[in-house]
């Protein structure tokens, strides 16, 4: 008689797939569903064009979160500016939710965006998206050409009113926190300016050098580089309290226009539904990126106060809080621009 097909209760084909797979195992090769992350790249979405501080903090993370996440990934940064840094969002927003596609706004991405322009950035930091980190803090600075001869604010603030707003200031996109900055200033001081948008912090600092505009108020690590070369001069920080980098750099309040407080921040954030632990590693390597003395070096110098602390929760409650704060601003300026 003919022995049955089968030993022990299992078929010879499933003990030859048996044998294959622990070929493949022992030959570090995993089944697709086990398949570690990262195993491809990743994309870091910046929505800025290169060149300003939201780009400098994509690139100095997108640098070492690969080899700090392990695996086979590697991080690569993407700009895609456009629409008040909502454009970039939006993309991420829409993305696949599997830890491959990331954004690092600021608060004009994340905040004065979906704010000032619901209608066009029609998301929420928290609600629309898996706020995975809090980056850094940020002062801004209020500056002026050197070349125009104007050193202090009230020197400023009565060119404006002399000129009944004909000079121009330049924000890095219409709607972001540079733009909404600027009208704050403009409302408390009473000083009339028109508004020009550029597209990013390298394009506020050109327009200020050709002195196609007369101020700027933008993050102090986009134009950094200019004000310590002496090209651009720096009247006052928008802040409670002075920078330390500028620590005779006096606040918008002492110099002039009480009231005043305001300063951006940087985050990381994924699609809505990211898993728990691909958001819980990212959280573990962006903390231990902003944690290496050379980042935060890096990052300090060019005038952002880098976090190191932030968990998943108080990340989202960050957003949240920050969301309110920015939407009461707006309501403050009358800046509605859909």
């Amino acid at each position: 008689m003919r022995k049955s097909a089968s030993q022990g209760g299992l078929p010879r084909r499933g003990l030859g797939a048996m044998a294959l797979a622990a070929t493949a195992l022992a030959a570090g090769f995993r089944p697709a569903h086990a398949a570690a992350y990262p195993d491809r790249a990743i994309s870091v979405v910046v929505p800025f064009a290169p060149g300003g501080a939201t780009d400098l903090a994509g690139r100095l993370l997108a640098d070492r979160i690969g080899p700090l996440l392990g695996g086979d990934g590697r991080a690569l940064v993407e700009n895609r500016p456009g629409a008040g840094s909502s454009l970039g969002a939006d993309y991420v927003r829409r993305a696949k939710p599997d830890g491959y596609t990331l954004l690092v706004g600021s608060a004009s991405t994340l905040a004065v965006a979906p704010a000032a322009q619901p209608n066009i950035a029609k998301y929420h930091p928290v609600e629309d998206f898996t706020p995975i980190a809090i980056i850094g803090t940020s002062a801004m600075g209020l500056v002026v050409p050197a070349a125009s001869g104007i050193k202090s604010v009230p020197q400023l603030i009565a060119r404006l009113k002399e000129k009944q707003g004909a000079d121009g200031f330049a924000s890095s996109g219409v709607g972001g926190v540079s733009h909404l900055a600027s009208e704050l200033f403009v409302k408390l001081a009473s000083a009339p300016a028109n508004h020009i948008p550029y597209r990013g912090g390298s394009s506020v600092a050109e327009a200020l050098l050709k002195q196609e505009v007369i101020f700027a108020i933008d993050q102090i690590a986009s134009i950094v580089g200019q004000i310590r070369d002496g090209a651009l001069t720096l009247l006052a920080v928008t802040t409670e309290t002075r920078d330390a980098n500028f620590p005779d750099v006096p606040t918008l309040a002492e110099a002039g226009v009480p009231g005043y407080a305001l300063s951006t921040w940087t985050a990381m954030v994924g699609p809505k539904g990211l898993p728990p632990e691909v958001a819980a590693a990212l959280n573990k390597a962006v903390n231990a990126a902003l944690s290496e003395p050379a980042l935060r070096e890096r990052l300090s110098s060019s005038g952002t106060d880098p976090r190191n602390d932030s968990t998943l929760e108080s990340a989202a409650a960050f957003l949240g809080q920050e969301f309110n704060r920015f939407k009461a601003v707006v309501e403050r300026t009358g800046l509605k621009l859909d």
